[in-house]
């Protein structure tokens, strides 16, 4: 499957831009306020769970619906190209070489010589597109969109519906285009391959990470581990400042190095363990290493919550 992408003059140096982008269903707030600029040249992955706005972002983004509020447009001399998750053909009668010629001047010889690029080899042109199977459907859209001259590809996952051998011939082909490439893809190897930024969809805006899959996992886990190691510092220390050797009769304060003593000291040093590993796992890179540490983590906390219930438990 060898790939070759057409490509026209460049466009501007702002390809994509989003000001101030709100947008709503009824009561589900999608973005509010969101902004984005993808520059020429730029590989950027959206990411974000099921139903956060990814598609709706790419479908204000092509004109198919309106943000309330804000702007979202394409830049100058942009010629765009879209891959929909889901293809739909025109005419579903259609051959495959007769559904690639449809808006296209080209002759049958060269057209199934381009066609075989695509693994649509000798009778299989002939073949209705309603018979396509799904990664068929998205070898013939991408053949179609390949042979235009764009300068920025809009995917949505791309490789749903490739197997293997396809989907690293896709990764080489976009290698060599030079153009801009707008992705949605929950295929952390096909980011990790292709991605130069990922944009997540976060608290109604649109979050940047500079680098591939993995680097925004990192960056993001560092981010997390740090409103969890100020409340778990802020514990400790109130559990510090406890009194477990209180004479309430007297008056006094006295140290007691009983049980209570002993359980916070455990508490703390559980406390400072699952700390180092927050912020050792926010920047390991090594998957092995970090399932082990991620077990580890939660055998921890197990540990931390059955101590902190004995503590609480001596009544002090």
């Amino acid at each position: 499957m060898r790939l070759h992408f057409n490509e026209t003059m460049r466009s501007g140096n702002e390809t994509i831009k989003a000001v101030g982008v709100s947008k709503r269903y009824g009561d589900k707030v999608i973005f509010d306020g969101a902004d984005l600029m993808v520059h020429y040249g730029e590989r950027v992955g959206l990411v974000g769970p099921n139903g956060s706005g990814k598609t709706t972002f790419l479908r204000m983004l092509l004109g198919e619906e309106q943000p309330d509020s804000g702007v979202i447009e394409l830049g100058a001399n942009v010629m765009a190209a879209y891959l929909p998750q889901k293809i739909v053909f025109s005419n579903e009668e259609l051959t495959v070489l007769e559904c690639f010629r449809e808006d296209i001047s080209i002759v049958e010889g060269k057209a199934r010589e381009y066609l075989a690029k695509f693994m649509f080899y000798k009778k299989s042109v002939f073949k209705k597109v309603k018979f396509l199977s799904g990664g068929e459907r998205i070898r013939l859209k991408l053949a179609m969109l390949m042979f235009q001259d764009i300068n920025l590809l809009i995917l949505d996952e791309p490789t749903n519906h490739l197997d293997i051998d396809s989907i690293e011939t896709l990764e080489a082909a976009l290698d060599d285009f030079k153009g801009t490439i707008f992705f949605i893809s929950h295929d952390r190897y096909f980011i990790n391959k292709i991605g130069e930024r990922v944009v997540a969809v976060e608290d109604g805006g649109l979050k940047s990470y500079e680098g591939n899959y993995d680097d925004y996992k990192r960056e993001r886990a560092a981010c997390e581990a740090v409103p969890v190691v100020k409340e778990r510092k802020e514990k400790v220390q109130i559990l510090a400042q406890a009194d477990p050797g209180a004479n309430k009769e007297k008056g006094q304060r006295v140290a007691q190095p009983g049980p209570a003593a002993a359980l916070l000291r455990k508490i703390e040093s559980l406390e400072k363990e699952i700390i180092e590993l927050d912020l050792v796992m926010g920047v390991k890179q090594d998957y092995v290493e970090l399932d082990q540490m991620y077990s580890r983590k939660q055998q921890l906390n197990n540990e931390l919550e059955l101590a902190m219930e004995m503590w609480l438990g001596t009544g002090e």
